[in-house]
């Protein structure tokens, strides 16, 4: 009898707790199954305020207490609100999308370069700093994104060897290692950096950082920089050896002397304008050497090309005696002063759109990369390709593309098409010309097809009476039809046919006795050879019999 109610009593515990428990546990929490632990996370007669969970998981309460990480930010919230329990053994217990999830919430936006990184690259095991974090993860084998630390050098390898701090941001930003971040104020360090010295790459001055080595520290030493040539070269004589380079020059510019400041050239006999005033003095002043640059300050400048090369090579020689200046200034030797109205007084005058085109067009550059702007002919097709595919030799000869084109528009405003073997009248005239103007390859150029085309109606328009009315190979379409509408028949079936309508069949419509046919894939209208005798209509039924 005992032992038959204490089977009772646990039949009666197993069936209250199924009934009282929500559902099962995932593998986590499988140890806190059944109703003795249920107060290991439940508060008695209280929802789970989450205080009991941060009693097992400490290195979420770790992170919480030290105020980082995204457990901190959303801390005011329960923990159910995103973790769920009882949803079965291997359900997914923490609700979150690493496609919609706000890093932000973390504390570390992801910013420059880590906006384009994966979950992945970043929360692998290797950069887990927290220890409590790499236990768990030890015993469970599970991933997670936990554990990871905010500095720099908790995940990028220092390639400074802590020989310049550890404060990465103070130099570098997450855009790019290199070139480190415009934040570093080097006038902090002993070395200003005025005049060129700014403009100047780090690894110039610091060459420990040329260095490839991975198990080398990219260092920031440098040369003893008391004064310019442990980095610069002398170009100076002896004479110069006990000087300081500062006596005479700054950082600000080389050839700008602190003794006498910028060398006036407007005392000479060429003041110096335009370009001339930005050339370095030794493009011109030539002959020198480094111990000894002061040679050759006296130069021949009457002309241009006492200097510069003569770009046109003589062209114009005999017109403006190689007078630069009739088409160049020292501002710039291009845009040419060469004006339209004084392009208009030479052999070619600028007209329509060739007013609008721009010189290179025309004066293109040759084999010796040197433009041209003598042409021995000046005709359209010296510089336009022939797009008809020489339909027009005969008219180019005489008038070149002028006969139909001009110099305002390519496509002809009008054309008088009367002067060709086919006048076009009604209809055709309004006609788009590529409508019958096909274009067919020739020699591989697509071209518009102009002379030696066909004026017969079928040519272009379709032959739909299937033959009928073909005499000696050909279709004669005008004996009933006309330009001005295809359906504006001038047929006149009194003399043009063997049946003459008269009487009743003057009110008869045509499709009453010209009736559809269809041949092969073909329907067509029939007209002839038809029948004239009554019965072969009204027998029929057509017309009936009265």
């Amino acid at each position: 009898m005992l032992v038959f109610l204490v089977c009772i009593f646990l039949l009666m515990s197993e069936n209250a707790f199924a009934q009282f428990s929500p559902g099962e546990l995932s593998k986590a929490h499988q140890q806190l199954e059944g109703m003795n632990n249920c107060l290991q996370c439940h508060e008695t007669g209280k929802e789970i305020s989450g205080k009991k969970c941060l009693t097992c998981h400490q290195e979420i309460k770790t992170a919480i207490d030290a105020e980082r990480g995204y457990h901190f930010k959303v801390s005011h919230q329960q923990c159910v609100a995103c973790h769920k329990e009882h949803v079965g053994k291997d359900a997914r217990t923490t609700l979150f999308d690493k496609d919609t999830f706000d890093h932000n919430e973390t504390g570390f936006p992801r910013t420059g370069k880590h906006s384009s990184m994966s979950c992945a690259d970043c929360h692998t095991k290797k950069n887990i700093k927290d220890a409590k974090v790499l236990e768990i993860i030890n015993k469970s084998g599970k991933q997670t994104y936990l554990g990871l630390a905010q500095a720099c050098a908790s995940c990028h390898h220092d390639k400074h060897n802590t020989t310049v701090g550890t404060d990465c941001k103070s130099c570098h930003d997450t855009k790019a290692w290199s070139p480190a971040a415009k934040t570093f104020d080097h006038s902090k360090t002993d070395y200003k950096l005025v005049g060129k010295h700014a403009s100047v790459v780090c690894s110039k001055c610091h060459t420990g950082l040329d260095q490839k080595a991975k198990d080398k520290p990219l260092l920031f030493t440098t040369k003893n920089f008391g004064d310019c040539t442990p980095c610069h070269a002398s170009p100076h004589s002896a004479e110069f050896a006990k000087q300081s380079c500062s006596t005479c020059h700054s950082p600000e510019h080389w050839k700008t002397s602190r003794v006498s400041g910028k060398f006036n050239h407007g005392m000479t006999a060429f003041k110096l304008v335009g370009k001339h005033a930005t050339v370095a003095c030794e493009k011109c002043h030539k002959g020198g050497t480094k111990s000894s640059p002061g040679k050759s300050l006296k130069l021949a400048h009457n002309k241009c090309i006492d200097c510069h090369a003569d770009y046109h090579r003589g062209e114009f020689a005999a017109k403006f005696n190689s007078d630069c200046e009739k088409c160049h200034t020292p501002i710039g030797f291009q845009p040419a002063t060469f004006t339209l109205a004084a392009h208009n007084n030479a052999r070619f005058t600028l007209s329509g759109a060739h007013a609008a085109t721009p010189c290179e067009k025309c004066h293109a550059k040759g084999s010796d990369g040197r433009r041209s702007f003598h042409f021995a002919n000046i005709r359209c097709e010296s510089c336009h390709k022939d797009k008809h595919g020489g339909q027009f030799v005969k008219e180019m000869a005489a008038q070149s593309c002028g006969a139909c084109h001009s110099t305002e528009d390519w496509f002809p405003k009008s054309f008088d098409h009367s002067k060709t073997t086919f006048a076009l009248l009604g209809k055709h005239a309004h006609a788009k010309c590529e409508g019958c103007h096909k274009t067919k390859n020739v020699s591989g150029i697509q071209v518009a097809q102009y002379k030696g085309m066909s004026t017969k109606c079928e040519s272009c328009h379709k032959e739909i009476h299937a033959g009928q009315f073909v005499s000696s190979g050909e279709t004669n379409c005008a004996t009933c039809h006309q330009p001005q509408g295809w359906k504006l028949l001038i047929f006149d079936h009194n003399m043009q046919s063997a049946f003459a309508l008269t009487s009743a069949h003057k009110r008869v419509e045509c499709r009453q006795c010209h009736r559809e046919e269809r041949r092969g894939e073909t329907t067509f209208v029939w007209y002839k050879p038809m029948s004239t005798k009554c019965e072969s209509c009204h027998a029929q039924g057509i017309f009936g019999n009265g």
